[in-house]
């Protein structure tokens, strides 16, 4: 096989020259941007397309109108990529300029809600050293691979709601958050998954005394699921509910949610649970919230000092990247996701690369 390089300003350009010289029967090896010269800075943007003319025996080459379909097919979907990027800051637009290969990678982190700030710098640590030898789809490939990991480094998930507790006590869990996040579901879900997929004694209690209706809502659901579930609406309530949930193997509180500016209410709650009780906390957030909000809320139920992030409602948007921020900006292991209303069967007591499918969007039931 008789192989040559045809460079050009763009691939049409250099198609037409392929077509030209070595007939319709030639076959597009690769294509690649040539990095420009740093001695040259001014330099127009090139490409390089390999192709040959296959010998006997070769397999049948495309046609060039089923290559040049798809070149433009290639050619549209950057363009898409370049104008869902446009109009953000000087972080994106540096990576446009000494990155350009990348920005179907950084437009899909965009899309799916990263902060522009992460996404950049995810992407520029990615190409930091790619081999500008080889070829575009080659290094797009590693590109990719790179972001994944890095994203993959920007969050913990634990499974935090087992039976291990030395102490011979029911392990102790209280949910805190904003108003409206989901957590008296998300409690359902979880008592439910883990008394009857791992056959665990579970045990509820509200110490919501604020939103009508909200510990008759829990003993709705314990009442479904067979399980013990009491109000507690003062440390001596809560001491004697614990202590008559001694037997069980782990008891869930639902507290009250409150705004993140209303600093007296939290300190209500925080007053109920305080360390004495040895009560995990775990900060529910609802990734249909601004990102500025998830932060905000974070620093205000911060004084709980939480051990774990439970996130809902990731059904409910196409921009779950927002976890990936939140992680960053608060570190805290990942215990739960929810991604829909049905109890039991909308709850996911996910590992990293679960969870990363979730941010992504890649999920088979779309969320």
């Amino acid at each position: 096989m008789d192989k040559k390089i045809f460079r050009a300003p763009n691939i049409q350009t250099a198609l037409a020259g392929i077509k030209e010289e070595l007939g319709p029967d030639a076959m597009i090896l690769s294509t690649r941007k040539v990095p420009k010269s740093p001695r040259d800075p001014y330099a127009k943007t090139m490409f390089e397309v390999e192709a040959a003319i296959p010998s006997t025996g070769d397999n049948k080459p495309e046609s060039p109108l089923v290559q040049d379909v798809k070149a433009l097919k290639s050619d549209l979907a950057q363009i898409k990529d370049i104008l869902s990027v446009a109009g953000f800051g000087s972080g994106v637009s540096s990576i446009l300029c000494n990155h350009f290969e990348s920005v179907g990678v950084l437009a899909s982190l965009l899309r799916c809600g990263v902060s522009e700030r992460l996404a950049a710098d995810l992407v520029q640590k990615a190409a930091l050293d790619l081999d500008k030898t080889l070829d575009t789809a080659t290094q797009m490939k590693q590109l990719k691979k790179r972001v994944m990991g890095l994203c993959l480094d920007q969050f913990r998930t634990k499974d935090f709601f087992t039976r291990h507790n030395a102490s011979g006590l029911p392990q102790v869990a209280a949910f805190v958050g904003p108003t409206g996040v989901g957590k008296t579901t998300t409690i359902a879900k979880l008592a439910a998954c883990l008394s009857f997929t791992r056959k665990m004694k579970v045990g509820l209690v509200s110490i919501d005394n604020y939103r009508i209706g909200a510990f008759e809502q829990l003993k709705a659901y314990a009442g479904i699921m067979g399980l013990p579930c009491m109000p507690a609406f003062s440390r001596q309530d809560l001491a004697c509910a614990l202590d008559r949930m001694k037997s069980m193997d782990l008891v869930l509180i639902d507290t009250a949610g409150h705004s993140h500016y209303d600093k007296e209410k939290i300190d209500e709650i925080l007053e109920l649970v305080r360390n004495d009780f040895q009560i995990s906390v775990h900060l529910t957030l609802s990734v249909t919230s601004e990102l500025i909000n998830m932060k905000e809320a974070a620093s205000a139920f911060s004084v709980f000092n939480p051990d774990t992030y439970v996130f809902t409602k990731t059904d409910e948007t196409k921009r779950c990247g927002k976890i990936l921020d939140q992680a960053a900006s608060y570190d805290l292991p990942v215990s739960l996701v929810t991604n829909g209303q049905k109890v039991p069967e909308d709850l996911i007591i996910p590992d990293r690369h679960e969870l990363l499918k979730i941010i992504l969007k890649k999920e088979p039931k779309g969320d």
